[in-house]
C-alpha cells in the first residue's frame, strides 16, 4: 500500500513539474517572439508559427492536468502570440494594421446593412 501511495505521489509530482516546465518554456518562446518579431524574415515567421503550433499541441495534451491559474497563464501567452500573428498577416495583406481595421469595420458595416435589408428592417 505504501508503495502504491509513493508511486502515486511521485507520478503527480512529475506531472506538476512537467506543467511548470512547459509554461516556463512557452513563456521564454513568447518573450523571444515579442522581442524579435519585427525583424523576422518570411522563413523565420514560418518557423516561429510552426513552433507555436507545436506548443499549442503540447498544451492540449497538458491542459487537463493544469490548474486554472496555469491555464490562464498559457491562454494569456497565446493571446499575445495570436495578436502578433494577426498584426503580421494583416500588414502583409493590407499594408498596415490601420488599413486592415478600417477595411474590416467597413465590411462589418456593409454586412450589417445587408442583413437588415434581408430581415426587412
Amino acid at each position: 500500500m505504501k508503495t502504491l501511495l509513493t508511486i502515486t505521489l511521485l507520478f503527480s509530482t512529475v506531472l506538476g513539474v512537467k506543467d511548470t516546465i512547459y509554461i516556463a518554456r512557452f513563456e521564454r518562446f513568447v518573450d523571444k517572439f515579442i522581442e524579435k518579431h519585427e525583424n523576422f524574415t518570411n522563413e523565420e515567421w514560418e518557423e516561429y508559427i510552426a513552433k507555436y503550433v507545436e506548443f499549442r499541441n503540447e498544451y492540449s495534451e497538458l491542459a487537463a492536468d493544469m490548474s486554472s491559474e496555469q491555464r490562464d497563464k498559457v491562454t494569456s501567452l497565446q493571446y499575445k502570440v495570436n495578436a502578433l500573428i494577426i498584426k503580421h498577416k494583416a500588414a502583409k495583406a493590407f499594408g498596415s494594421v490601420g488599413e486592415f481595421v478600417n477595411e474590416a469595420a467597413g465590411t462589418l458595416k456593409e454586412l450589417t446593412e445587408m442583413l437588415k435589408k434581408e430581415e426587412g428592417l
